[in-house]
C-alpha cells in the first residue's frame, strides 16, 4: 500500500505550517484524500506534484557525446519555443557529460559509452556510478560509427589494420569520448597498440573537424559517424551501430519541460531521414 502522509507530516516536508497545507489544498489541488474527517497525502503523487511546480527555470543544462543530430534538434525547438525555453548544450564527452550530472551540474548528459565487457552501451557504467533511482536513461537514436576515409579511398582502407600497415595519417578523438572507448575497443581486437597507429594522438573536438582534416588533407583517415562522411561527400567504412541515450537526473525527469522537448524530438524525427542514423527506438525509457 503506497505510503499516506498526514498535514503535519506534509508541512515538516514543505517547511509551511499546517495552515497552509490546508490552503495548498483549497488553491493549488495538492494530491490528498479526506478519511474520516481526516486529510491524508500520497506520498508519490506528493512528490510528482511538487516535482511539476518546482523553481527549477524553464531552461535546461545538458551536457555530454558531439552529435550535429542533437544540436540540430536543440536550435529547432529553441526556435518554436520562441526561446522562452531554451537548452543548452555543451559537447564535452560522454565521460566528462556522466560525471558532471553526477555531480550536479547538469540536468542531462548524451552518451554511447560502450562496455567492453558486456558489450552493452551506457547502462554498465550508469549502474556503477549513481544510486539506483538517482537517473533516468531514454533511448534517442542508433547511429554508425566508423572510419572517415578521403572520397575514393586512394589507400584502399579496409580496417584499422590498414590504417596500421600503410601508414595512413589518422585524426582521433579526445580522451573519454564514446568514440575513443571504440577506436579502443577495436584497436584491442586487431591485436594494435596505439604507439603503432600514425596520428592516434591527433585529435579532434568534433566528428564534424574530422572530417574537416580529412577533406582538407591534414589526415588520411579518421573515427566519426556516417552522417557527417555523408555531409562532406567522403567514404565511409562502417564498424559499429552504437546506441545514443539522454540519460536525466531523476529531480528533472517527468517535467514539463522535458516532456515537451522528448515529444518535439518524437514528432520531428517522422519527417527525417538521415544517413547513419535509426530512430527505432526513440523515447524508449531503459532505466529507472
Amino acid at each position: 500500500m503506497e505510503e499516506l502522509l498526514t498535514a503535519k507530516e506534509v508541512a515538516k516536508l514543505l517547511r509551511v505550517n499546517e495552515k497552509k497545507v490546508y490552503e495548498l489544498i483549497r488553491k493549488e489541488g495538492i494530491p490528498s484524500v479526506r478519511v474520516s474527517g481526516k486529510w491524508l497525502f500520497p506520498k508519490k503523487e506528493l512528490m510528482g506534484w511538487l516535482k511539476e511546480r518546482v523553481e527549477l527555470g524553464r531552461d535546461l543544462l545538458l551536457v555530454g557525446s558531439d552529435d550535429p543530430l542533437i544540436m540540430r534538434f536543440l536550435g529547432e525547438y529553441a526556435r518554436k519555443k520562441d526561446f522562452q525555453s531554451v537548452i543548452f548544450y555543451s559537447a564535452i564527452g560522454s565521460e566528462a557529460g556522466l560525471r558532471c550530472l553526477r555531480e550536479g551540474k547538469a540536468d542531462g548528459c548524451c552518451c554511447h559509452m560502450l562496455d567492453v565487457e558486456s558489450g552493452e552501451y551506457n547502462i554498465p557504467f550508469l549502474k556503477r556510478s549513481f544510486p539506483e533511482g538517482a537517473v533516468v536513461a531514454i533511448v534517442l537514436w542508433y547511429r554508425r560509427q566508423g572510419l572517415i576515409l578521403k572520397k575514393g579511398n586512394p589507400l584502399g582502407i579496409k580496417g584499422l589494420k590498414d590504417v596500421q600497415t600503410k601508414g595512413a595519417r589518422f585524426v582521433n578523438r579526445k580522451p573519454g569520448s564514446g568514440t575513443r572507448l571504440l577506436v579502443d575497443w577495436v584497436l584491442s581486437q586487431e591485436g594494435i597498440r596505439p604507439e603503432e597507429l600514425r596520428g592516434y594522438h591527433e585529435e579532434a573536438s568534433s566528428h564534424l573537424e574530422v572530417a574537416l582534416r580529412i577533406l582538407l588533407g591534414e589526415a588520411d583517415v579518421g573515427i566519426g559517424i556516417e552522417y557527417v562522411a555523408h555531409l562532406f561527400g567522403l567514404d565511409f567504412l562502417p564498424l559499429r551501430e552504437e546506441r545514443f541515450d539522454l540519460v536525466l537526473s531523476e529531480k528533472v525527469w517527468g517535467t514539463r519541460k522535458v516532456k515537451d522537448f522528448l515529444d518535439f524530438v518524437l514528432q520531428s524525427q517522422k519527417t527525417l531521414s538521415l544517413p547513419g542514423y535509426s530512430f527505432r527506438d526513440l523515447g524508449k525509457v531503459i532505466l529507472v
